[in-house]
């Protein structure tokens, strides 16, 4: 559950609103990505019109990143159904001699279920680091991101490492520090082993106009129907989607305290809560700290 909400209308009056959003396992990831986010960044230093834009950037987040969940359960339950409906004989049926009869064509709703993931993943991740200033657009919005660190992260994009270092030294260079440190490092990191994987993923989805779509594989075993999901990249379809989300919920988290970090005073500091230490119920997994003095 999520809220409240005030919605005024001048005929109505004022209305409170809760919603409930996603089901137990969505109430970790917004739990993390919402509530832990907000507590913390209240020990950073940011002026009230800050405070305001980062609010409403972090829910802009928020919300894409709802998008992207509610792609990947649409995509469990399409195989849940498929599987469901080919057992029952309603969907993909053997005939005499090996033949597959197809009642349902399964390929065209698994597509748009995987390419609504991987695009909404994508816009995700430009609301979490920003894209790069469009002239002819006349305004800029600030991300999460760049309103904690004042700079705007969008060379985490580029394509090529030596563009990435380059304006990554920029950044250091006008913030130093470890906090800014441990940053980068995670940009660098995450470059490395998924977030350029997805642009491409994405990129492909929607600018290649040879990009073959996933195709099923049916088998006749007798009476029955041996089915064969897709891989993408050598790894089971459903697999795949939930490393990237993963990922996704991780990288969100992690960097936006990390930026976060970056505006707390000199004797704070945001560090991992021990396994064995972390409440169940308020499912944190990070905490402020005062430093020892030195």
């Amino acid at each position: 559950m999520i809220g409240p909400e005030l919605l005024d209308n001048p005929a109505l009056g004022t209305t409170m609103i809760f919603k409930t959003l996603g089901d137990a396992e969505d109430g970790v990831w917004m739990f993390r990505t919402m509530h832990q986010i907000s507590q913390l960044s209240q020990a950073a230093a940011l002026s009230s019109s800050d405070r305001a834009e980062f609010d409403a950037a972090h829910k802009l987040l928020f919300e894409c990143m709802r998008q992207s969940n509610d792609a990947r359960h649409e995509l469990w339950r399409l195989i849940e159904q498929h599987v469901k409906d080919i057992s029952e004989g309603n969907a993909v049926v053997a005939g005499s001699r090996g033949v597959i009869s197809v009642l349902q064509d399964f390929e065209p709703p698994l597509n748009r279920a995987v390419n609504s993931f991987f695009a909404s993943s994508r816009t995700a991740l430009y609301h979490l680091f920003g894209q790069r200033d469009d002239p002819s657009s006349g305004s800029h919005s600030r991300t999460a991101a760049e309103i904690l660190t004042g700079d705007n992260l969008s060379f985490v994009h580029a394509k090529k490492d030596t563009t990435f270092e380059a304006e990554a030294k920029k950044f250091l260079d006008k913030h130093p520090g470890q906090p800014s440190a441990h940053l980068i490092d995670i940009l660098r990191s995450d470059r490395t082993s998924w977030t350029l994987g997805l642009q491409e993923i994405r990129d492909k989805i929607i600018h290649d106009t040879t990009h073959e779509p996933l195709r099923m594989l049916y088998q006749a075993r007798g009476q029955k129907v041996a089915i064969g999901f897709p891989r993408l990249n050598g790894v089971e379809l459903l697999d795949f989607v939930e490393m990237f989300w993963n990922n996704l919920v991780d990288a969100t988290e992690e960097i936006i305290l990390a930026c976060i970090a970056i505006r707390l005073p000199a004797f704070m500091a945001i560090v991992p809560i021990p396994e064995g230490r972390r409440d169940q119920e308020l499912p944190y997994r990070w905490q402020a700290v005062i430093l020892p003095n030195p």
